[in-house]
């Protein structure tokens, strides 16, 4: 548009014949060309200006997952709901690897005008910091939280290698106790929050367990279905499907409350293990230098798009709960849990990784 304006101003320019000076008349046709150069550039400038201010037409939600996963379908709900809000078209965007620090990465410098969000686990900002030596990015440094969209509680199953008759995390404690070669537990991942909540559960209950990584929640539930390992910690939605099917069973919940999905699966808090309460939760983010009110806007409108049915039934299918908070409240909830997991991170004796 800039250039086509400023290309008709030039052409004009050079077909225009210097005007006569009239009698009295002081102005030379100079003086003349050199306004019109002026008015030009300026003409020129503004034209710049509002191509650059011009919002963006399609905006994107970074996933760092691959599609078909739990984050890559709620986010499809909700960009569904932030069209009109966000750009007149909100897109997906899968950007896979390095447990979505590279989706992370690249919205990190991606234009802070509210067109590039990413959608990652709250763990990715207040976690990873304690858990890589290099850390390409820092929440509060480099991202404008817009709101938590779901939080999610951890499980602990245990498989058809952990015998009929012990039925209670107690009867478990026991249980290794008296058959300390099956002191392991499977996660997802290492350094990952089931990792250390397996990890703070095991110092509790007096055990040393040695953790068993996994790439992944369902090759780690395979592994425990199969009786490879007797105890996973993960996501709910990692074996809720195990669960229903009668090939696992969950002992306990690492929410505040019990989980939706699993109504009648005690916390660990109800069961004596007080500072055993772990939620995490994907949340929404967009660069820091994102103007407030386009912040505001987008956390509005998130808001709205969780009252709808269809995304409540969908979060609460993968056994989640809905969320959703303030960009304060949410910057404070993120800043307590990087405090908190320093001290839960050391405790452990974990070495930061690379």
């Amino acid at each position: 548009m800039a250039s086509h304006g400023s290309a008709k101003f030039s052409q004009s320019l050079s077909h225009a014949s210097p005007r006569r000076a009239t009698k009295g008349s002081r102005r030379a046709p100079g003086r003349i060309q050199r306004r019109q150069l002026v008015g030009a550039a300026t003409l020129l400038s503004f034209s710049h200006r509002a191509f650059a201010q011009a919002p963006a037409q399609v905006a994107r939600i970074v996933v760092g997952f691959a599609p078909g996963g739990a984050a890559d379908a709620l986010a499809r709900i909700l960009s569904d709901k932030l069209r009109g809000v966000a750009a007149p078209s909100v897109i997906v965007e899968n950007r896979v690897g390095a447990g979505a620090r590279i989706a992370i990465d690249f919205v990190r410098t991606a234009p802070a005008d509210g067109s590039v969000m990413v959608f990652v686990p709250d763990a990715t900002m207040f976690l990873y910091p304690h858990v890589y030596k290099s850390l390409s990015y820092d929440v509060f440094r480099d991202f404008a939280p817009v709101t938590r969209v779901i939080g999610m509680s951890l499980a602990m199953f245990v498989g058809p290698l952990v015998p009929e008759n012990v039925k209670t995390l107690p009867d478990f404690v026991a249980w290794v106790k008296a058959n300390p070669k099956y002191a392991v537990y499977g996660t997802p991942a290492a350094g990952a929050t089931p990792h250390f909540t397996g990890a703070m559960f095991a110092k509790a209950a007096g055990l040393d367990m040695t953790p068993a990584h996994y790439k992944g929640g369902a090759p780690g539930i395979q592994d425990l279905v199969a009786g490879q390992i007797p105890v996973y910690f993960g996501s709910i939605a990692d074996g809720a499907a195990m669960i229903e099917a009668g090939k696992v069973r969950a002992f306990a919940i690492s929410g505040a409350q019990r989980a939706q999905l699993l109504r009648d699966v005690p916390t660990f808090r109800e069961l004596g293990y007080s500072d055993m309460v772990v939620e995490d939760g994907l949340g929404l983010y967009v660069p820091a230098k994102t103007p407030a009110d386009v912040v505001a806007k987008l956390n509005a409108a998130t808001l709205e798009a969780l009252k709808a049915k269809d995304l409540q039934d969908a979060i609460r299918n993968y056994g989640f709960e809905v969320s959703g908070e303030g960009p304060r409240e949410f910057r404070a909830r993120l800043e307590q849990e990087r405090q908190r997991w320093a001290a839960i991170v050391r405790a452990t004796g974990f070495e930061a990784m690379d």
